[in-house]
């Protein structure tokens, strides 16, 4: 990087030692102001360096407190070392896995005696990363083995500030906190943008109900939220049932597009909030796109333009750019995108190639730079001789669904080419409201074969609907049938 390492740094931890602003909020309303966690986190990097822990080591944060695990985080970075997220609700032997392939030489958990963190030595198989690495993140693994994402502290800096450059933290700087700090979207997107901008963190990742959820956010005075669709629906109908609206400034999504009834949902259930629709992944930092209310395609589904920095591009089966309006596959270019991935040569190979990076989604930009995803570049099948997207189908339906979360995918087929497979979180009832919905919007090769109503959808660890465990079902489920 030429001038020597630059380390990932708060900037209102560097400069306000006696700030009395609150820094972080926990769940059950213990106050840390940003004087408080700027001790924390100088206690923190000197029992880092004092455990011999040197530039470019590797650390596991595995503390179940969300409080906990941002304070370790950051002292992490004061020393100099790469942070590895590990997923809080993960038992000791998937936080030893993960630790043994990030070649961690620490795990980071829960302080006792008044400590802001535990330090739990992990001396085998230790190394030395580069030293301009950030982060070591975890893929979601919602339709492949998850793979460890590289990041240098100038991308996660950049993305930061691009992030800043449209969501009003600065305006409505008290954020909820609800999504996993495991993922970049809740440690980079929310974390560390509200703490640039000298917001507060109210840490609710540990409210377990939607019910409860929305009470702390409204006790806490909660501005702004920034979720995932499957979560905001859970808040919505949480509020719907209470017949109560939300005085949130702002509210963004991240994940998968908003559908027309969501849109119509979010604006009755939050008033007086701004909409963002956003478009990322971890391989990116992770935001690339991103569209507010006050812009005309977010009605119409699109993801956004590029944020400060970035590019999106379409491109066909030959990695040849398509022009505007044509469906491609994305890729995305910018300072946030990842170095690669950890000891695996082969699928950074796959994944980047000149600067840019495959994400593969399938989409399109028009004319005007905006990005509309179609879904993920499997989920665009050819069914009886048709292009369609599973996205396209799920969003479709959802409206008959009554608001209970659902799903399509497809499977291989003999004579169609797919098959096409709904599943829906609900009584059976459901069932034929969706085969309705289906006759009555849909052309025919895009109506799913099956629609199978079960308890609950399987997820990922930051709640993404597991896309390879409903293939699998689906395929299951059809080898019955044809015995």
């Amino acid at each position: 990087m030429g001038g020597g390492r630059r380390t990932l740094v708060i900037d209102p931890l560097a400069t306000r030692g006696d700030d009395a602003r609150d820094a972080i909020v926990t769940s059950d309303g213990r106050v840390t102001t940003y004087g408080e966690l700027a001790a924390r986190v100088t206690l923190g990097a000197t029992r880092l360096a004092d455990a011999d822990l040197e530039p470019g080591a590797a650390v596991v944060i595995a503390a179940r407190s969300p409080a906990a695990f941002c304070m370790a985080a950051l002292a992490a970075w004061r020393r100099g070392l790469v942070v590895v997220p590990a997923d809080p609700r993960a038992p000791e032997p998937a936080v030893a896995s993960l630790a043994a392939r990030a070649g961690a030489s620490a795990v980071l958990t829960d302080g006792d005696d008044g400590a802001p963190f535990s330090i739990a030595l992990h001396v085998k198989d230790r190394r030395a990363h580069d030293p301009d690495l950030a982060l070591l993140l975890s893929t979601s693994g919602s339709s492949a083995a998850p793979k460890l994402v590289a990041l240098a502290t100038e991308g996660v800096l950049a993305n930061v500030h691009a992030i800043l450059a449209y969501l009003p933290v600065a305006d409505a700087p008290r954020t909820a906190v609800l999504l996993p700090l495991s993922y970049s979207y809740g440690l980079v997107g929310q974390v560390l943008t509200t703490l640039f901008a000298g917001g507060t963190l109210l840490l609710l990742g540990d409210v377990a109900f939607a019910s409860k959820q929305v009470e702390r956010m409204r006790g806490l005075s909660a501005d702004g939220l920034s979720t995932v669709p499957t979560q905001l629906r859970s808040i919505m109908r949480a509020l719907e049932e209470d017949g109560a609206t939300s005085p949130l400034a702002y509210v963004a999504n991240a994940g998968a597009a908003w559908d027309a009834e969501t849109r119509a949902r979010a604006k009755a259930c939050f008033p007086r909030a701004r909409l963002f629709n956003q478009y990322g992944l971890t391989e990116a930092s992770p935001r690339v796109t991103a569209v507010s209310d006050r812009e005309e395609p977010f009605a119409r589904g699109s993801v956004g333009r590029p944020i400060a920095g970035m590019s999106v591009r379409a491109v066909d089966e030959s990695g040849v750019e398509v022009p505007a309006g044509t469906l491609g596959e994305l890729e995305v270019r910018g300072p946030s995108v990842m170095r690669g991935y950890l000891d695996d040569e082969e699928a950074t190979a796959r994944a980047l190639s000149g600067g840019w990076l495959r994400t593969g989604d399938a989409g399109h930009v028009d004319e005007q730079g905006y990005v509309w995803v179609a879904g993920r570049r499997d989920g665009v099948v050819k069914c009886a001789g048709e292009r369609v997207s599973v996205e396209e189908i799920a969003a479709a339906l959802r409206g008959a669904a009554g608001g209970a979360e659902l799903s399509v995918v497809a499977i291989d087929h003999e004579e169609l080419g797919a098959e096409l497979w709904a599943f829906v979180e609900g009584p059976e009832a459901l069932v034929k409201d969706l085969r309705r919905a289906a006759v009555a919007t849909l052309a025919p090769p895009k109506r799913p074969a099956h629609v199978v109503a079960i308890a609950a959808l399987p997820r990922t660890a930051n709640g993404k609907v597991a896309v390879g465990e409903l293939r699998a079902e689906a395929t299951k489920r059809r080898a019955a049938r044809t015995r």
